[in-house]
């Protein structure tokens, strides 16, 4: 709404004169974010123009919050979690960033849609139970398309070439 496009005009502000916005408006900002991709994941729409318009150059507020949403998702809602995981890896710049990437490729397997800790019969999708995971090693491949030799896209990768999941395997 109009108090989150204050928010983020107040923070712009602030930045174009050298100084960091007081938390309460960059967190404001970040909270607004969060909020919206709370309603494109309600709204199941993958293909929303939001995902790719709406969420580059994050701030480290947003971010931690779309961490800490990722943590809060249950781990069978594959598509949600891929989502933000895409979300990040548009944004990496931080030791933090790259942490977050390599946690989600090296990540226990999902067995099932229904229940991560239960295989299904028959066996879902493999593309879908790793997609959170798959999602993390497409970014680091990107990043080392962008940056050859980028030593936190190697561990990104080195960490899928590790998982437990045939498919990261394979990606990476």
């Amino acid at each position: 709404g109009s108090a989150a496009t204050l928010a983020v005009l107040a923070a712009l502000a602030w930045r174009a004169v050298g100084r960091r916005p007081p938390a309460s408006v960059s967190g404001a900002a970040a909270r607004a974010k969060l909020q919206v991709l709370e309603a494109i994941l309600r709204s199941r729409n993958d293909n929303d123009p939001r995902l790719d318009r709406d969420f580059n150059a994050l701030s480290e507020e947003a971010k931690a919050l779309l961490r800490k949403k990722y943590l809060e998702l249950a781990p069978e809602r594959r598509n949600e979690l891929g989502t933000v995981v895409y979300l990040l890896g548009k944004n990496i710049r931080t030791a933090q960033d790259w942490e977050f990437l390599s946690q989600v490729a090296a990540e226990p397997p999902c067995l099932g849609l229904a229940d991560c800790s239960r295989a299904a019969d028959p066996p879902d999708n493999a593309v879908t139970l790793a997609y959170p995971a798959l999602v993390a090693v497409k970014q680091a491949q990107r990043v080392l398309g962008e940056t050859p030799g980028s030593p936190q896209a190697l561990r990104v990768i080195a960490a899928a070439k590790g998982s437990k999941v045939l498919a990261v395997r394979r990606l990476a």
